[in-house]
């Protein structure tokens, strides 16, 4: 009885991982893993319909019968959806360590009928990273933005090599079109599993591949959509599978990623990535995101006042279910979820003159530090009075401010320390600028190519051009008051200088990092 029950205990273990989700452990099978060249997915390889005669340089592949590798039944309702979960915990993760297995689509849709007993991949993402320990040969998933990373830079077909970091030291350093781990680190091998390509299992988001051809030291894109019956194929890791077409007798070679022409001796090797699509693409029918990182409820973003600067509104925090700071820490952070209308407005601004080919947004987070929240207020109220309708609209912007791991906390338990800017050619102050792409210029990377850059509130009020030597704004023609801001430029102002601390809030900090930087595995 004991020999039995520590039998099972070894076939199935649920514990949770290093990623922050918990993984069904189970007895690894000595079964060879299905890693080609680009193209890893937890089931099938075949053909493409491509037509020789109007693409007579593209090597053929032909049409494989398909086969439904989806051991959960029924399908999903495309017009309904269920409600999204209100918060993490709400959401039960699990992976298989056996080859060969999809993630669940209907677990992505919010509707798998198995919950925890179903043996399919439940993950976030219709895409999902492991890494494999060398000592206990145990599959890990690697952490959230180590996920997005990784697929990201996998969907990169000009992309061959990335450095692996852990603990702060390199880790290994991941062959992209192998899936090979060449470095004497921990890890022994690396997987990526995937949902189906079927859209009519998933008609929102299932796997999209493009197939590229090898013509000497260029890959060339095949015009044509790869086929159901060559994607079955594929997912189905066939070694090698033999065809006629138009007389020739071909042989697909899917180990070796290679199409051999038996008549004339010529060959091609092929290669797949999957088209990167990040959360915000996926929503609103990827259900594995909540709706709130917290227990606490709260209405739609887009109808809290304050997030747009041209509201004028001026009160209490308005994120209010953000709870208030306590102990000595006078100041809160809570993660803005992709689901959120205020995380579309972000993504959006910041791309906007950052591509994303370059770089990965990771995290958006809210502050909550009420004392520089009522200092703000009572700035602005001082700031709007004899202000006529339409300047009040201009008083308050949105900008960005590049920062430091070092100065983050720094920033949101105080205030923005205008002593801390790296260049004083427009006045001695804090500077805000209007688009990202220049704001990443100041930005410090930290471990891993991490990097940090506000969405700051700020009062920029009445605007001159600066100079290097002031130390704050000069006096209006007038010569009672004084300007609010320095800018760059009068007409059309790019860089806002602030000298009065009070001026701006650190409303929002956006993490991201450079998609050419080495993936980090531990957060």
């Amino acid at each position: 009885m004991e020999a039995r029950k520590k039998k099972k205990h070894e076939n199935r273990e649920t514990t949770e991982d290093r990623g922050g989700e918990y993984i069904d452990i189970e007895e690894t099978e000595n079964k060879e893993s299905c890693s080609f060249k680009r193209p890893r997915s937890a089931s099938s390889l075949a053909s493409i319909s491509a037509s020789e005669k109007s693409r007579p340089h593209s090597p053929p592949l032909v049409p494989i019968k398909r086969r439904c590798s989806s051991k959960v039944a029924g399908s999903c309702n495309q017009e309904e959806f269920p409600k999204r979960p209100a918060s993490e915990t709400e959401i039960q993760f699990h992976t298989h360590q056996r080859e060969g297995i999809q993630i669940c689509d209907h677990f992505l849709l919010g509707n798998c009928p198995h919950g925890s007993t179903c043996e399919l991949h439940h993950t976030r993402y219709p895409y999902h990273w492991q890494i494999k320990w060398k000592d206990s040969q145990v599959w890990q998933s690697v952490n959230d933005s180590a996920q997005r990373h990784l697929e990201k830079l996998y969907s990169d077909i000009e992309r061959v090599h990335v450095k692996l970091i852990d603990k702060k030291v390199l880790s290994g350093k991941v062959n992209l079109s192998t899936l090979k781990i060449g470095h004497h680190g921990p890890f022994s091998n690396i997987r990526r599993l995937s949902n189906t390509s079927d859209s009519e299992q998933n008609p929102h988001f299932p796997t999209e591949w493009t197939v590229y051809w090898e013509d000497g030291s260029i890959w060339k894109k095949y015009e044509e959509p790869p086929s159901h019956d060559f994607l079955a194929a594929f997912e189905d890791c066939t070694q090698e599978h033999v065809f006629q077409l138009r007389g020739h007798l071909y042989t697909m070679d899917f180990k070796r990623r290679l199409i051999y022409n038996q008549n004339t001796g010529n060959s091609h090797t092929i290669q797949l990535q999957p088209n990167y699509r990040s959360p915000l693409q996926m929503l609103p029918q990827l259900w594995t995101i909540p709706s709130s990182p917290s227990e606490m409820s709260y209405p739609p973003t887009s109808n809290i006042p304050g997030e747009d600067p041209t509201d004028g509104y001026n009160g209490p925090y308005p994120a209010y279910w953000i709870k208030h700071p306590e102990g000595s820490v006078p100041f809160v952070q809570e993660e803005v979820l992709p689901s959120e209308a205020a995380y579309h407005t972000i993504y959006t601004l910041f791309h906007k003159s950052l591509s994303e080919d370059k770089v990965l947004l990771l995290s958006v987070h809210r502050i909550r530090n009420d004392f520089l929240w009522q200092k703000y207020c009572s700035q602005k109220d001082l700031m709007s009075q004899s202000l006529s309708a339409e300047d009040k609209l201009r008083l308050e912007k949105h900008l960005f401010h590049s920062t430091s791991a070092k100065h983050l906390g720094f920033t949101c338990q105080i205030k923005f320390d205008t002593l801390l800017s790296g260049s004083h050619m427009y006045g001695r102050g804090s500077y805000f600028i209007l688009s990202a792409d220049q704001a990443d210029r100041y930005a410090q990377a930290g471990k891993g190519g991490l990097r940090h850059m506000f969405l700051a509130k700020v009062l920029v009020g009445k605007c001159t051009r600066g100079e290097k030597h002031y130390c704050q704004p000069p006096q209006l023609e007038s010569g009672r008051e004084c300007f609010d801001s320095c800018v760059d430029n009068v007409a059309r102002p790019n860089i806002y200088v602030i000298f009065n601390s009070y001026q701006c809030y650190p409303y929002f900090v956006i993490s991201y990092k450079l998609v050419s930087d080495p993936v980090v595995l531990d957060d």
